[in-house]
């Protein structure tokens, strides 16, 4: 009897191809009636998620780990999806890894390198350009997917990003066109050529180009998550030093908390204060109001990261980054003042 691939198994499951790699590699977002179909037709026609018994004696096999920085980030999930879905495309089969926001992505795709002998590797999140040293190390491609490749020492490392500076300087000139001066930046830890840095920087050289200059008591440290920008927006609305009119916040997760500690606090939004968020995720448009957002093309990072790391990973391109454009979609969570 001749093994099922992972498409085929998704296609008699009637699932998509990334549910069933959910199931294969045991994450608990599946619903228990499906992840009992896909296991029964894995039982019944066979699938070998190592590439099978021959390759695994050896040194490689023909997997790519994806490793996610941000278990619950709902801006990987599209993006993790549409990986999947071009890898299976290839010979290659996606294995996919999640770690905490807080855990070393380098440190996990050092095990993975060992437990999977991957012939390639995906970065979603956190910043292992900071650790180029160790990462430099690994024999195998790997590709950076919405981070920027910018060390000199990293050979075996590509890229595919938007301009960070340039996409968090148009959100703010977006709110300074309709008359706001006072804007909070919400946004994570500030750290030296990171995500987060270049998007501060964006965003304050755009106030600086308008002829004011940015309140540090109004950056707002935060997580990239619902519970912490709703306690880092809830105290700075408590907090005498409360003097803006606008929020740039650098994810839409981000956004979402904000708008929820401002309707808590008695004020509205757009009506007290507007906020721009940065991402582009569906529910941000079936939000109340609706969210202002600065749109990554999700699809077309997850298209051209599988298809530089393959084409690295067969030898027919090296190491490079490509920066792809954002586009501002207008809601109704921003007003002119």
């Amino acid at each position: 009897m001749s093994k099922l691939t992972i498409r085929e198994i998704a296609r008699l499951a009637e699932v998509s191809v990334s549910t069933v790699s959910r199931v294969i590699n045991d994450m608990p977002d599946v619903n228990a009636k499906t992840r009992e179909r896909v296991n029964s037709l894995i039982d019944e026609h066979g699938y070998v998620p190592n590439a099978s018994a021959r390759t695994l004696k050896q040194n490689q096999t023909n997997i790519i780990c994806i490793i996610v920085k941000g278990i619950h980030n709902p801006f990987f999930a599209p993006i993790v999806e549409n990986i999947q879905q071009e890898i299976v495309k290839t010979k290659y089969i996606p294995v996919v890894h999640y770690i905490d926001e807080s855990s070393d992505e380098v440190g996990a795709a050092s095990q993975l390198l060992i437990e999977k002998k991957a012939v390639g590797l995906v970065f979603l999140g956190g910043n292992p350009t900071s650790k180029a040293r160790a990462v430099s190390k690994f024999k195998v491609p790997c590709v950076l997917s919405t981070m920027t490749q910018r060390s000199q020492e990293l050979k075996n490392v590509s890229s595919v990003c938007v301009d960070d500076f340039k996409a968090a300087g148009s959100a703010v000139r977006y709110l300074t066109d309709r008359g706001h001066r006072s804007i909070a930046i919400l946004g994570g830890r500030r750290m030296d050529r990171d995500l987060v840095w270049n998007r501060y920087n964006g965003a304050v050289k755009a106030m600086e180009e308008k002829g004011f200059s940015f309140d540090e008591e109004n950056y707002l440290e935060s997580k990239f998550s619902l519970e912490d920008s709703y306690r880092a927006t809830g105290e700075a609305l408590a907090s005498d030093a409360h003097r803006f009119t606008a929020i740039f916040a650098m994810s839409d997760i981000m956004a979402i908390g904000a708008m929820k500690a401002i309707h808590d606090a008695g004020l509205n939004v757009p009506g007290d204060i507007s906020v721009i968020g940065f991402d582009g995720i569906r529910i941000g448009q079936y939000f109340d109001p609706s969210l202002t957002t600065v749109r990554q093309p999700y699809e077309e990072i997850a298209v051209r990261s599988t298809k530089l790391l393959v084409d690295n990973i067969e030898g027919r391109d090296t190491g490079r980054n490509i920066v792809l454009d954002t586009l501002i979609i207008e809601g109704d969570s921003v007003r002119s003042v």
